[in-house]
């Protein structure tokens, strides 16, 4: 009788659905571009080229202005995830110029949750050990032409391998709070090469939203249909002015 070869999962697959949210799963604009006002600094699946100055509570990232452009934040997605993250943010705004350099830890905490659950639906699966802490550092400049906001990122992360990445976004304000942002970009090192995003964001006096969708191209037996080509893209936050 021939039994099925005991195979470990590629854990490509977690760091695909986890790494976006660790390495800074998705932001909103502190400092106004037109109306467009929301407090949680990212676009949607990059960090915004912009000052933190308000207290903000939102599920890409939560945080505390300190002083002289310094913040410290976490990713609230990837904390409910099982993988608590802090982190230490400055920007600055220098006329049309936003400059910002970041660096955020992540200790997984989940490694026997995520093995129980992949086991469980995988029987031929036989060890399964996801581990990705480590740390990530970016930094993003920008430049804002009235309406418009044109900014680059690079972003470095190590968790199980090092991930190295450089994204280009725009963010063009419509009206009122609106915001419409598309984002193009490439993973240097680690994970699929080219990214992309789309969607919109709300930036109310307080209450902000994200919707969008990212183009994330990963091919895992552990997804169904063997693969996940396109993932949403949802940020809500509150600000406390």
């Amino acid at each position: 009788m021939n039994l099925p070869r005991p195979r470990r999962v590629p854990r490509l697959a977690v760091c695909g659905l986890l790494c976006p949210l660790l390495l800074g799963p998705t932001e909103g604009l502190a400092q106004p571009v037109g109306g467009f006002q929301p407090g949680n600094a990212r676009l949607l699946t990059t960090d915004a080229a912009s000052v933190i100055e308000h207290p903000v509570l939102g599920l890409q990232r939560s945080a505390m202005p300190v002083a002289a452009g310094f913040a410290v934040d976490t990713s609230l997605y990837a904390d409910l995830l099982l993988a608590p993250n802090v982190g230490l943010r400055w920007a600055k705004a220098l006329g049309a110029q936003r400059m910002v350099v970041g660096a955020r830890y992540t200790h997984f905490v989940g490694a026997s949750v995520y093995s129980s659950i992949v086991e469980g639906q995988e029987p031929a699966v036989q060890r399964f050990e996801p581990t990705l802490s480590g740390p990530t550092l970016y930094g993003a400049y920008g430049v804002t032409v009235g309406p418009l906001l044109v900014q680059a990122e690079a972003r470095f992360a190590y968790f199980e391998t090092s991930y190295l990445s450089l994204t280009g976004a725009g963010a063009l304000h419509l009206t009122g709070p609106w915001m419409l942002i598309a984002e193009v970009g490439a993973r240097l090192k680690g994970g699929s090469a080219f990214r992309a995003a789309a969607g919109v964001r709300y930036g109310g006096e307080h209450f902000g939203l994200a919707l969008g969708a990212a183009y994330v191209d990963l091919s895992d037996p552990v997804f169904a249909n063997g693969g996940l080509a396109v993932s949403p893209v949802l940020d809500l936050s509150w600000t406390f002015r």
